[in-house]
């Protein structure tokens, strides 16, 4: 019999998504919200619309139990405060438990957008399961380069088998390969590589993270922002202010990337000021309905000559790439990520070449926050100090590059449905 997936309840004829904490399913995120007083943990992804649905009760075996992750995994697991009953564990049907625990279904979550987890959330689950007696889960996370070996060395120390299997699906970078090769936006032709542009850099800031804070502060103090293309926003009350409680810099998260400096309490103190520039848009005058996939265009990139990318980590201790990267190859783009170290590594792993010797990527060896933010600083103020024909010059030298990681990403996109039912395929 070939796997199914199955789900435990029906509301009319539509399946509702395993791990569902309520019994009226809500669709709309705002309206959930207003009803539930919580955010949405779970929600059908459909990334596998070949595989028949059944309801547990009418399959014995070999079912795979899809768990849909909406949102971070720290709410869907319950380890968020006020999430406790939320956890999708409290949500399976006792029946269905007694299934998985006899390895007749296959518990997998599927987070094929999300990357962000770390070691915390991995053994708060992994405590978690081992009170139910399960012994083993899929982990489909969109594109984590490091959770997998830290999950295991945390395995080894405490003496115990590894209950969860962690699949990098790699999601993010044929989703937006795909955005390429079905036209999914506007996009820099080749015959527009060599056209000359006004502006040094495009930066865009979706959320403002601390880390994208000390950035645009950075910036801001060597008088960048007013020259080049940066999106960003600090209004209070929006859900694209990331800055914590007060919604306002944190000091500690400030210290880890500059130092106990002058400068750390400068960028501090330009918060006002930022505020009062908020929001600064680039290509979509809402930055709330610019979302990852699609919303592509390619003129942003068409008046500027190098993309500095504000990946999601830059801190912390888990490594992860979002569809951010990607973007500008797809663009015919240099770039500097502003991210996690190790990125411009992964990059090459999956085929993609980088700019050294064009652009000074040491950066991406500095595991310190503080040296990372110095070099990657001083390579941005080298660039914008070129002129007009030095950055000229500078950009075509890398013509080959560009067209080079276009084609790939062409290729990777081709192949994106393929590949995720592949992914859930192989869990059979």
């Amino acid at each position: 019999m070939n796997s199914v997936i199955a789900y435990d309840r029906k509301q009319g004829n539509d399946f509702i998504p395993n791990g569902y904490p309520f019994q009226d399913y809500v669709y709309d995120v705002q309206e959930y919200i207003n009803k539930f007083n919580v955010e949405p943990t779970v929600r059908f992804i459909n990334f596998y619309s070949n595989y028949k649905r059944v309801q547990t009760n009418k399959v014995k075996d070999n079912f795979i139990y899809m768990i849909e992750q909406f949102g971070s995994i720290e709410k869907l697991i319950g380890m968020e405060s006020g999430y406790e009953d939320i956890c999708f564990l409290n949500h399976i049907e006792s029946n269905t438990i007694e299934k998985i625990r006899s390895n007749k279904g296959k518990l997998v979550i599927c987070a094929f957008e999300e990357s962000r987890v770390d070691i915390k959330s991995m053994t708060f689950l992994h405590i978690k399961l081992s009170k139910l007696k399960i012994n083993k889960l899929y982990y489909i996370t969109g594109n984590n380069w490091n959770i997998e070996k830290t999950y295991k060395i945390w395995c080894d120390r405490q003496g115990v088998e590894p209950i969860i299997s962690i699949v990098n699906s790699l999601e993010q970078l044929y989703l937006k390969g795909q955005d390429l090769s079905q036209d999914n936006g506007t996009f820099v032709s080749l015959d527009e590589i060599d056209k000359k542009r006004n502006k040094r850099f495009l930066c865009f800031n979706r959320r403002i993270r601390p880390h994208r804070y000390s950035l645009i502060s950075m910036f801001h103090h060597n008088d960048l922002l007013k020259d080049n293309l940066v999106s960003f926003s600090l209004e209070r009350g929006k859900d694209l202010n990331h800055l914590g409680e007060n919604r306002t810099p944190d000091l500690h998260t400030m210290t880890q990337i500059m130092g106990k400096t002058y400068l750390r309490d400068t960028y501090i103190s330009y918060f006002e000021e930022l505020n009062k520039m908020s929001p600064m848009t680039v290509d979509y005058d809402n930055l709330t309905n610019v979302m990852g996939p699609g919303c592509e265009n390619k003129e942003p990139y068409l008046e500027t000559y190098f993309s500095v990318v504000t990946e999601t980590p830059f801190t912390e201790s888990t490594y992860f790439s979002t569809e951010k990267v990607y973007r500008p190859m797809i663009q015919y783009h240099p770039f500097i990520v502003f991210g996690a170290p190790g990125t411009l590594s992964n990059l090459k792993e999956l085929g993609f070449k980088t700019f050294s010797p064009y652009i000074d990527e040491s950066y991406d060896n500095e595991i310190s926050p503080f040296r990372r933010m110095q070099k990657i600083t001083k390579e941005i103020k080298r660039l914008c100090s070129l002129s007009e024909t030095e950055i000229y010059n500078w950009f075509t030298s890398m013509k080959y590059i560009l067209i080079y990681n276009r084609q790939l990403m062409l290729e990777y996109g081709k192949q994106y449905g393929k590949h995720m039912e592949n992914i859930i395929g192989e869990l059979k």
